[in-house]
């Protein structure tokens, strides 16, 4: 029953929530958007003539499992609670952190599955080559990215639970980590105090892992257990906020305000 709980009842939340049972809402939702930001930024990038292709490639395809990391677990308390369906939810005695923490499993999946074809794509019109010996460590750079930034997406679902701007939040989180975490500028070319507050959000570390996958570099381990330190504590932080803001909640009478 709990393994039922934590990957059914996540995945089945996250097709309620994007309706995936019909293409047409999963591929400009996922793949749409992100291509586009790829191909806008590999231009603009090859006309400013800064950096290699190859480094607007690998930072906005690992940005495209952000995507889907911070707005699906963030809108599927949200939705929930829009729908009414949050207080039948939160009135069953099942085992709060496995019902949550399941949610964050089909957006790491699909926020994979999204990198790789962008990844795909830059390869297909030349921009980038993945040699053989880099597969496994960038696969490995992509999964954990996709992991600490759902871990950070079901933060913003916990706030969820006593605001209705989640939406805008996942925002906010989304284009700062276009800009902090060396996406599509280096951290050393941003101020200290900016480059030091990219330093700690998600997805750094793995950006950078994965840049070094590709080029045989040193380092992806560390880089990586970073990361992953990341995920597991935004993760405890979410668990954390769901538990306190549910009493907070319940006690307000704050869940069915819409």
């Amino acid at each position: 029953m709990t393994l039922r709980l934590f990957f059914v009842a996540g995945w089945r939340s996250h097709l309620a929530l994007f309706r995936w049972l019909r293409p047409s809402a999963f591929i400009p939702t996922v793949l749409g958007v992100p291509v586009v930001q790829l191909i806008w930024f590999v231009r603009l990038g090859r006309y400013l003539d800064t950096y290699p292709t190859e480094y607007y490639v690998v930072g906005n395809a690992l940005n495209a499992s952000a995507l889907v990391g911070l707005f699906a677990p963030a809108m599927s308390v949200q939705g929930e609670r829009l729908s009414g369906t949050l207080t039948a939810v939160l009135a069953t005695p099942a085992n709060r952190a496995v019902m949550f923490a399941g949610r964050i499993v089909p957006p790491v999946l699909i926020g994979a599955f999204a990198t790789a074809v962008m990844l795909v794509l830059g390869t297909a019109l030349g921009w980038v080559s993945v040699p053989v010996f880099a597969a496994l460590p960038l696969l490995a750079a992509v999964l954990v990215t996709a992991l600490s930034c759902s871990a950070c997406g079901l933060v913003i679902g916990a706030v969820g639970l006593r605001t209705l701007e989640s939406t805008f939040l996942a925002n906010v989180m989304l284009y700062s980590m276009l800009l902090l975490c060396g996406i599509n500028i280096p951290l050393d070319r941003l101020p200290g105090w900016l480059a030091a507050l990219g330093t700690v959000m998600p997805m750094t570390q793995g950006v950078e892992a994965a840049r070094r996958a590709l080029t045989g570099a040193g380092g992806i381990l560390g880089l990586l257990g970073w990361e992953l330190l990341k995920a597991a504590v935004l993760l405890l932080l979410a668990l954390l906020l769901l538990r306190v803001l549910e009493r907070s909640s319940r006690a307000n009478a704050a869940l069915d305000r819409r």
